[in-house]
């Protein structure tokens, strides 16, 4: 089995995950993963997917030419080493420009390779002020400092006026 990672942007409509589902299982393909979002009235989605190899071309043109939608593919490599912990950081604060490039600015930094990042914004419950969200997932490679990382975290969340925690997996403590 080959891995083929799929991006997908387009208007958004009712049908468009199944038109995809339905793509992949015709091509034998097995659907591992996927974020997908409306943003600003936009369909906006990545998918991985497992493949033999003699469907993998066959399977990236038919998702290509499903309407109304822009398509890119590429052959994945190799999942994440399982073995490593991994840490999640969530953060929020009062929305301000600057808080996803300082934050994962600090990150790279870090030496840290994100496995995943969410953000987004909404209400908060009393004040109505937009509240900034993000949640940011990666492994703690050996080399990483984590003294440092969580410094700099604190003093990144006191310069930004965000609450800002890292939760280790249970195997890193």
């Amino acid at each position: 089995m080959s891995h083929l990672v799929i991006t997908i942007v387009g208007d958004d409509r009712p049908g468009i995950v199944e038109s995809l589902s339905a793509a992949v299982a015709d091509h034998g393909g097995n659907w591992l993963s996927s974020s997908m979002s409306n943003l600003a009235g936009q369909f906006a989605g990545i998918i991985a997917v497992a493949v033999e190899g003699a469907q993998r071309d066959e399977l990236a043109a038919a998702i290509e030419a499903l309407p109304g939608l822009h398509v890119h593919s590429v052959h994945g490599s190799h999942d994440v080493d399982g073995d490593l912990p991994l840490a999640t950081i969530e953060a929020v604060g009062v929305d301000q420009p600057g808080i996803v490039r300082g934050l994962t600015g600090l990150l790279r930094e870090a030496g840290v390779n994100l496995l995943e990042f969410a953000s987004w914004t909404e209400p908060a419950p009393n004040s109505g002020d937009l509240l900034f969200r993000a949640m940011a997932e990666f492994v703690l490679a050996p080399d990483l400092d984590l003294e440092t990382l969580e410094g700099r975290l604190g003093a990144f969340a006191e310069e930004m006026a965000v609450e800002i925690e890292l939760e280790l997996d249970s195997e890193a403590d």
